[in-house]
């Protein structure tokens, strides 16, 4: 093997190695976001599970509800995100008499 050989073997070896390192990055942090908008539903679902109920929203939840149609309203739940933006999750709902 020439010293050439060698240097072009390193060279690939080389690139080889951040195309891994920069994959697993990627891979990290799509698990860090995966792990924001799974809390985001579940706090979403709960919320709106509560509200449905009856009862009251978290003070960092917004609610709305709207008529729809026959008998039912669109219940809307917004919810904080621990990146900073905000999660909404949409119902629609039997209207009590």
């Amino acid at each position: 093997m020439t010293l050439l050989e060698s240097i072009i073997a390193s060279l690939l070896l080389a690139v080889t190695a951040v195309a891994c390192l920069d994959a697993t990055r990627g891979a990290a942090e799509l698990q860090r976001s995966s792990v924001v908008w799974t809390q985001a539903v579940a706090d979403a679902e709960s919320e709106l599970a509560t509200v449905s109920q009856g009862g009251r929203p978290l003070q960092t939840t917004r609610v709305s509800r709207r008529p729809w149609r026959d008998g039912l309203e669109l219940l809307e739940v917004d919810v904080p995100m621990a990146n900073g933006s905000r999660f909404q999750l949409s119902r629609l709902v039997d209207v009590s008499p």
